[in-house]
This record gives structure tokens, sequence and C-alpha cells, in this order.
């Protein structure tokens, strides 16, 4: 099974280097959301909204073996990565629109990390997962909650806390648990021109410039993120649960 070029898009574990800070950092904090959401999961049934190549999926009924887990993607090459390295038998996986995907049965607990940021229609997401939820059920998400639209163009929106927090307000889940994550700046090769990359960040600082000279006012946002966190970006992951459960 061929293994997809480096991009920011999606993480595919083969491709990081394990001898390299910069590579462990990202695939680390990337496993901490799972494994954060892996220890909250209830019910029999999980969907994994936005599976990507499956890591994340695998780590989820790794550690639940008594649970069902789905995972579900857009992305036909994801899904059959996923398929060829990572198996259980309670894991499953499933081509399919993450904003449109339906399930003749619910699911006790949906996680979806890293994945409203990308899409054109966030609170058709929330609807869909609110839709396919068990009475009872929980949904655990993250987003980044500092800038990235000028570092990541797979990213097509930003959120705050408290933006992040109203989309899933209207189906009455509100936020219970919640994890934050730091990940520094990486400046190894942002400026690197290569016909291949070697790392996932090399090139992003010709991306940055290049948005900021098509859009010089958010060069403002970046600075007031900058005065704030300093060079990071910082993370949430939340489990959102109706408080009447």
């Amino acid at each position: 099974m061929h293994t997809p070029s480096l991009t920011l898009e999606r993480i595919y574990p083969p491709q990081l280097d394990a001898n390299n800070e910069d590579d462990r950092e990202t695939l680390r904090i990337h496993l901490e959301r799972y494994d954060f959401a892996a220890t909250r999961l209830t019910g029999a049934r999980v969907l994994d909204m936005a599976c990507g190549c499956g890591y994340g999926s695998d780590r989820l009924a790794e550690l639940n073996p008594d649970k069902t887990i789905v995972g579900v993607d857009i992305d036909p090459a994801a899904i059959a990565f996923a398929q060829a390295h990572y198996q259980r038998p309670n894991l499953t996986y499933i081509c399919a629109d993450a904003e449109s995907f339906r399930s003749e049965e619910k699911f006790d607990c949906i996680v979806s990390l890293e994945t409203i940021e990308h899409l054109p229609r966030p609170r058709q997401l929330i609807e869909n997962c609110a839709a396919l939820l068990a009475d009872g059920g929980q949904i655990i998400a993250s987003v980044p909650v500092t800038p990235t639209l000028d570092g990541n163009p797979h990213h097509l929106h930003d959120f705050s806390t408290r933006s992040f927090f109203a989309l899933f307000r209207p189906y009455g889940l509100l936020p219970q648990e919640r994890y934050e994550q730091i990940q520094w700046w990486q400046f190894k090769g942002l400026f690197q021109r290569r016909p291949s990359k070697l790392h996932r960040s090399e090139g992003v600082g010709n991306a940055v410039l290049a948005y900021y000279r098509k859009n010089p006012l958010y060069l403002l946002r970046r600075l007031a993120s900058m005065l704030r966190y300093g060079f990071s970006n910082r993370y949430l992951t939340c489990r959102f649960r109706s408080p009447s459960v």
C-alpha cells in the first residue's frame, strides 16, 4: 500500500521520522487526544468521524476491546490505508462524507478530532453528529484555538474556545471535561523549496508569506496570538454531553 505524499492535511505515521524530535512531537500530541477520548468512551458503539488513515481509530479499538469502533472518512486512499495497516476484530472502516454520513444504528459516542476546522460547513457536521448520537450519548471533539489559516491551507476556519462550544449548544451538548495542548512552532526548513518534503512543516514559511500578501489584516490576528501565547499553537479537546445525563 502506497503512503500518500507529505502534507499538512493528514498524518500518516509511517511518513514521520522517529529520530526527528519535531515529528515525534507531532505524533505524540495527536495520539494524546485519542488517549483522552479512549479513556472516556461510553456505550458499545463508537464512531470516529473523519478518521483519516486509521491510526487513531486503531488506538480507540486497542484501548476499548469491548466496544465496536467505526472509522469514517471521505478519502478513499486514507480508508484503503487504514484497512491495510490498522485492523482489529472490533474495528471497521467506511468511506463516506462526515457531513452526510448516515447509519441505521445510533452511536453511543462520537469522536471527531482535528476535523471541524477542515470542513466548509462546521455546523452541518455537528448537526449530523447530533442526529447520529444515541440518547444519553456524548461527542468528543477538538479544534485549534489559536489562528491557523495562515499556516495550514487545509484549514478553513479559526475557532476560539467560545465559538467552538457554541457549535454544540443548539443540540443541548455542553462542555464537560476538557484537555488543552501546546505545540511549539517548528522552524526547521520553513522556507525550504524541495521537489518533495522531508518533514511536514517544510516550506510552511513560504505559504504563510503568500497568505499575508493576500490577507494582510490577518497578520494582526497572528501578532495578537503571539503576544498572548508566544511561538505556539494551542489545541482544545472537549467532551460534550447533555447536562441532564
